[in-house]
This record gives C-alpha cells, sequence and structure tokens, in this order.
C-alpha cells in the first residue's frame, strides 16, 4: 500500500472503511437476532412443557382422589367382600351386587375423570367390573395376566404404576393398579385397574406445531407413540434447542427438542446472501471509484450513517437512494435486507406472542373453577347424606380455598387468612396422611389487618412438604403481635429445619429480591411473598428465615404506618 499514489490509498481505505464496517454490522445483527431467537423459543419450550405438565398432573390427580375413595369406602368394601369370590352371575343377588359396584364405580369415576381414563375391578376369579358398561373390557382382557403379573400385592392401598401395555394394532394404554384388601383380616378383596388411553398423551404432544416432544416414564420407556427425541441428549446429534421438566407426583420425565436448522435457517440464507450481494457490489463499487472517488464519497457517508443506526435498534431507518449506479444498487440491495431482517423480527415476535396467547388460552380452557366448585359442592352434600363428615369437612375446605384462588386479587384481614391456613392444613392433613396442629394466635387489635390474600400459605405449604412429612406431633404456630413500630408475623414449625448454609443462601436470594435484584432459586413462593409484601406495604417490609429449636421461623415484618384496616361496613 505504500507504494500507491495518496489519492489511491484514500480510495483505497475509503472502500474498505464501507465494506468491513457492513459486514460487521450485518455479522453483529445477525448474533443479536438468532440469540435473541433461541432464548424467546428457550421460554416458550418451558411454557408449553408446564402446560402439558399441569394438564397430566390434574389427570394424576383425579386418578388419585377417585381411587382413594374406592379403596378406603367402608361401606363398598362390603360389597366388595360378596363379589370377590364371584366367578360368574349365578343368582339374583350376584347380579345386584354386580349392579351397584358398577353403578359406584361409574358414578365415582364420571366425576373427576376425562373420557381417557377408564376403571376396571377385577375380584380373584378375574371377574371384570368396568366403569365404562363393557367399553374396553376386551382389551383389558387381552392384557389382564401380564397387568396382574406386575402387581404387587403386599402393597395395599397406594397407586403402583405397571407402565405402557400396547395392543397388536399398535394402540396402547398406561396401567395403574391399587390393590384393595380387608383391613381386618388382611384377605384381597379386589384389584383396582387404571388405564389412561395412549391417545391422551398423543393428544397432548399433537399439540405441538414447532418441534418435537415425547413423554418417559420412570423406567425409560417411552409413553407416547409419536415419533420424538431421545430420552438420553447424547443421543441428539443434530443439535438444537433441548429443554426437559419433570411431571409431578409421577417422576415422568417430558423432553422437547426444537431444531436451531428451523428456527434460523432463512435467517442464515439471508445473512449470508447480503454478504454475498455485499461483496459483489463491493467489488464493482472499487473499480467504479477510481474514477469517481469524490462523486461517491457523500453516499457512502450516508450508507455508514444507516448501517449504524440500523445496528443500533433503529430498525425503520432506510438508506434514500437516487440514481442507478452501483451504489444505489447497493442501497436497494440493503433496503431489501433490513426489510426482511425487520420482517423476520416482526414475525417471530407476533408468532412468539400468538403462541402465548393460545397457551393462556387453554389454560384458562382446562380450567372450570365454577364447574368444580358447583361439582365439589355436590359430593360435599352427598357425603353428608351418607353421614361422612370427615370428608364433607375436606370438601369444604377445598371449596374455601378454590373461591380463594378466584379471588386472589381482593385482600383479607390477617383473621380471615388465618381461616384459609386453617382449610389448607386440613386438606394437606388427608392429601399427606398425616397430623399437623395449627396453633394461631392474633392480638385483638390487628385481626382487621389488611393483607393480601394467600400471603401466608406459600410458608405453611414450605413447612409441611419439606419439613413436616416424618415428624410425629408435627406443629405449626402462626403469631401475629406488635413489636415498637412493627407488626410482626411469626410462623413456626417442629419440623427437621434447614441447614445453617441453606438457611443463610435464602436469605440472601431473598434480600436481592428485595432489592429489585433479579435472583435465579426454585423457591417461587418465597420470591412471590417478598414481591407481594413489597407492592402491598412498601420497600420496609420484609421475609426472613432463621433456625428454630427444632424447626424453622419465618418472620415477617411489617411497619404499622404502613398498615390499613377492615371498617366496620366491610370497605378498606
Amino acid at each position: 500500500m505504500a507504494k500507491l499514489t495518496y489519492h489511491r490509498r484514500i480510495q483505497l481505505s475509503f472502500l474498505l472503511y464501507i465494506f468491513l464496517p457492513i459486514v460487521a454490522v450485518a455479522t453483529f445483527s445477525f448474533s443479536l437476532i438468532r440469540d435473541s431467537m433461541i432464548e424467546k423459543v428457550e421460554l416458550s419450550n418451558e411454557n408449553l412443557l408446564s402446560v402439558i405438565n399441569d394438564e397430566i398432573s390434574r389427570t394424576i390427580d383425579d386418578i388419585s382422589f377417585s381411587s382413594y375413595y374406592i379403596v378406603n369406602d367402608e361401606g363398598f368394601k362390603q360389597y366388595l367382600k360378596k363379589f370377590s369370590n364371584v366367578e360368574r352371575l349365578n343368582s339374583h343377588e350376584d347380579y345386584q351386587t354386580f349392579r351397584y359396584i358398577e353403578d359406584e364405580l361409574s358414578f365415582v369415576a364420571s366425576k373427576p375423570l376425562n373420557n381417557d381414563v377408564k376403571m376396571f375391578l377385577v375380584n380373584q376369579h378375574q371377574f371384570i367390573v368396568s366403569s365404562s358398561s363393557t367399553a374396553g373390557v376386551n382389551e383389558i382382557k387381552n392384557n389382564l395376566e401380564y397387568v396382574l403379573s406386575k402387581i404387587d400385592y403386599s402393597k395395599a392401598g397406594p397407586l403402583q404404576w405397571i407402565g405402557m401395555v400396547n395392543e397388536d394394532n399398535g394402540k396402547g394404554s398406561y396401567y395403574i393398579a391399587r390393590v384393595i384388601q380387608d383391613m381386618k383380616n388382611h384377605e384381597m378383596l379386589s384389584v383396582l385397574l387404571i388405564t389412561i388411553d395412549g391417545e391422551y398423551f398423543d393428544s397432548l404432544i399433537e399439540s405441538i406445531q414447532f418441534g418435537k416432544a415425547a413423554l418417559y416414564d420412570t423406567a425409560g420407556v417411552r409413553i407416547t407413540a409419536q415419533d420424538g427425541p431421545s430420552l438420553i441428549a447424547e443421543d441428539n446429534r443434530q443439535g438444537g434447542i433441548r429443554t426437559e421438566m419433570v411431571v409431578d407426583k409421577t417422576n415422568w420425565t417430558l423432553v422437547f427438542e426444537t431444531s436451531q436448522e428451523s428456527l434460523i435457517g432463512s435467517s442464515s440464507k439471508v445473512f449470508y446472501s447480503g454478504i454475498a450481494v455485499v461483496t459483489v457490489l463491493f467489488v464493482v463499487f472499487s473499480i467504479f471509484s477510481m474514477v469517481s472517488a469524490k462523486k461517491l464519497y457523500t453516499p457512502i457517508q450516508k450508507l455508514q450513517r444507516v448501517v449504524r443506526q440500523f445496528a443500533m435498534g433503529n430498525l425503520n431507518v432506510r438508506l434514500e437512494v437516487k440514481g442507478k449506479d452501483d451504489i444505489a444498487e447497493l442501497g436497494y440491495s440493503l433496503n431489501d435486507m433490513f426489510d426482511q431482517l425487520q420482517q423476520l423480527i416482526y414475525d417471530i415476535e407476533q408468532a412468539q406472542e400468538q403462541k402465548k396467547a393460545m397457551e393462556l388460552e387453554a389454560l384458562f380452557m382446562q380450567i372450570r373453577p365454577h364447574f368444580l366448585i358447583n361439582t365439589l359442592n355436590s359430593i360435599k352434600c352427598s357425603l353428608l347424606l351418607q353421614k361422612d363428615q370427615l370428608h364433607s369437612g375436606v370438601i369444604d375446605s377445598l371449596m374455601s380455598l378454590l373461591r380463594a384462588y378466584l379471588k386472589v386479587n381482593e385482600p383479607v384481614t390477617i383473621e380471615e387468612e388465618c381461616v384459609l391456613l386453617k382449610h389448607y392444613v386440613e386438606i394437606m392433613k388427608i392429601r399427606n396422611d398425616m397430623q399437623v396442629q395449627l396453633d394461631i394466635k392474633l392480638e385483638q387489635d390487628l385481626k382487621e389487618v389488611i393483607i393480601p390474600k394467600l400471603l401466608l400459605q406459600p410458608i405453611v405449604e414450605n413447612a409441611i412438604v419439606h419439613g413436616l412429612v416424618d415428624v410425629e406431633d408435627a406443629t405449626i404456630s402462626v403469631c401475629v403481635k406488635r413489636e415498637k413500630n412493627w407488626m410482626i408475623i411469626e410462623i413456626i414449625d417442629n419440623g427437621d429445619g434447614i441447614e445453617k448454609e441453606q438457611l443463610q443462601e435464602l436469605n440472601e436470594l431473598l434480600a436481592l429480591e428485595a432489592n429489585g435484584q433479579a435472583a435465579a432459586y426454585s423457591r417461587v413462593g418465597l420470591k412471590n411473598i417478598v414481591q407481594r409484601l413489597k407492592l402491598s406495604f412498601g420497600s420496609a417490609a420484609e421475609l426472613v428465615l432463621a433456625e428454630g429449636h427444632p424447626g424453622t421461623i419465618a418472620l415477617i415484618r411489617i411497619p404499622l404506618d404502613a398498615l390499613t384496616f377492615k371498617e366496620a361496613d366491610g370497605h378498606v
């Protein structure tokens, strides 16, 4: 370059200053777009798997609830004793017993379960009673010997996960079993078989239009029939975005993979095509600039400004092109590339928004709260008619919580919040088959303090799930009192407690959340409490965890001057 004239050196430098920024900006823009797309797709995949996870968890909850009633209802067991040795319907009494069991089974199965779930009762002579008349009886007869061989008859009561059983036609069902015994002499009365149609799982997976997904059980056996990604991540040789999620209560694994090529393939083509066009035009422009360097200097400056603005995020900027020379052609091509990139970004954002809207719509369509409340009320009335005070009380508690969830944005008094805590503890006692004592102490002048609804429930839930499961004489104490210029809410349990290092880490993460800094940790409930405290009572309100002797202490501190009270007419 030293042998070139000054004019030629200026021209060459001038050309390099145009070409290099274009390539650099295009590469940088493409990298940003690619990373943004991948990040949005990963978030979208997690949300989509969460929707499927929630749907499967609700189905499993329905199965557990329905089968629990069948296994533990003593009146129903009296008919099962008569039915246990029946080989065929030889008498009118046998027929009446059969009809009663069939009607009761159909009634229980029809309330919470969908059409893809069926229940069957099998006695000692393999006589089968179906929850839906004769539907599915032929299929279960073909697989009965295999399914019964997989059951552990010494485990009476809990659900036993048998696994997928495929038919000759390629279709299959997932089998769940529960052994029913006479509690007095431990004699097996019958086996409750629950089948989930494989098409139910396939329908959840087939709703995914972008990428492939699969569901595996705890043994690593594929539940869905659709050809999807492998359970082992190393088998993913094509590369792409992989998301895994463990289904609650079953430990099944949802796997979702999206090919990077399908996401950024078109962007790559546009990028490399643009680079190719710019390179060709650069050569043409270099030759032409030797005779018209001064004339081309001003358009090149404009070109540089447009590229810089586009790289800085002004996607609407375009080069004003005049004439039909090489620079004009470069400007048209660059504008076309910017238009395509802008349109691509817009299309991706629109697609993601539509996808989120569809997911939210799907969630709302799956939740029928008023239907659930009416159904639970019917069950409660039925239980009261049968003088089952225990289970009717549990249903009443569940209905109260459902009503609270429906109006979660409405504030409540501390006294009302403690009533909801009592309902929640009653449900957890039945759900986890454990005894928990809830002690509540409220100062009289603090009972009408207004707080966000269900503010304390996540703390009580953590205490039960993480600390009191294996503790005898489990106790949770809730105390609301004044200390100087603060209202103090103490929630104390006598559970296993938290290690000092983990306790310190949790408090540090809660402090980061309180200061508005993003803290990545799994205790979403605690994070939610801190956020609601700050929004309702200001930055001074806080949540602190401390060691108990034994157990754990959750301490909520709220300034007295930030409190509001419920007036006598019910208004805040």
